[in-house]
């Protein structure tokens, strides 16, 4: 628990100059938004009413198929839904802008361009109807990268790069790719470890008070390249190639296997150890 804690500290703090970021990000948006829910014209509707407008989204389902872009680029989108007179139609990150607009009763259609300098994950537009109807959809996904050198004030050092060129979409819903990051003591040129993890985004995040999902700057790393776990992920990702053969799948189960009764030792060996010898690794990130 102490690693991982060093590894989020350090992430935290190599990132506090970010929050301010991303504390603005959404301002222009998080202002229109409040200016339209109070215009909302909820009269001779009946609580039930209410709450059930707040449960529907005016963007059809499933959305369009979302695309991947990068910062400074532009697409053209048209997405279906129910906007009758009156509806608006915002960007949720506030340095993607939209221009050209075309809005019926059942579709909108507009010009996206993305910013040079804009941050990874997905890009959402919110609808807003009269009637108290609002709700998002993911039109595209900004597939670029955050990349960090980090220094704790005890002097160790963590450098944190991407390892994949692009984002995996999930069934249009979710998109991961993998980080890896070396941990390195104080005056030294080699990591003493090195770690990898994910950084996910969902498009059913919503809106923190401060800021979208998108600029929520969190990777979570919890599996060293060395461990049997690591071993594991790549057995898995080998297996559901179908360019693996019939004796590659065999010789991998095997391994797998062999990998699984290792990780059980070792879980069994962990119970009977002194507990202060298993501060040892901890120990090394500086958190002893």
């Amino acid at each position: 628990m102490r690693k991982r804690a060093f590894i989020l500290m350090a992430v935290i703090a190599g990132m506090a100059g970010a929050t301010a970021l991303s504390a603005q990000i959404t301002t222009q948006f998080r202002a229109e938004r409040a200016r339209l829910e109070a215009a909302f014209n909820l009269k001779g509707q009946t609580e039930g009413e209410v709450l059930r407008n707040r449960m529907i989204n005016p963007f059809a389902n499933p959305g369009i198929r979302i695309q991947k872009v990068l910062p400074g680029s532009a697409l053209t989108v048209a997405v279906r839904g129910n906007f009758p007179a009156g509806t608006a139609i915002l960007s949720e990150r506030d340095g993607v802008t939209l221009s050209g607009a075309s809005l019926s009763t059942t579709t909108y259609s507009a010009h996206v361009t993305i910013p040079p300098d804009e941050a990874p994950g997905f890009v959402r537009l919110w609808a807003f109807n009269p009637i108290g109807i609002e709700g998002p959809t993911a039109v595209a996904l900004v597939d670029t990268f955050y990349r960090f050198d980090l220094k704790s004030p005890n002097g160790y050092t963590v450098k944190i790069v991407p390892i994949e060129k692009t984002f995996t979409m999930e069934d249009n819903k979710r998109a991961h790719v993998k980080y890896q990051a070396e941990f390195y003591k104080p005056g030294e040129s080699r990591p003493f470890e090195t770690v990898t993890g994910n950084q996910e985004f969902s498009v059913a995040d919503t809106p923190l008070e401060s800021h979208t999902p998108y600029a929520r700057l969190e990777i979570s790393f919890d599996q060293s390249t060395t461990s049997p776990q690591a071993e594991l992920e790549e057995i898995n990702e080998k297996l559901s190639n179908p360019k693996t053969t019939e004796a590659q799948r065999n010789a991998l189960m095997a391994r797998m296997g062999a990998l699984q009764t290792k990780m059980l030792e070792e879980m069994t060996k962990a119970l009977k150890t002194d507990p202060a010898s298993l501060n040892k690794t901890q120990d090394d990130f500086g958190c002893g």
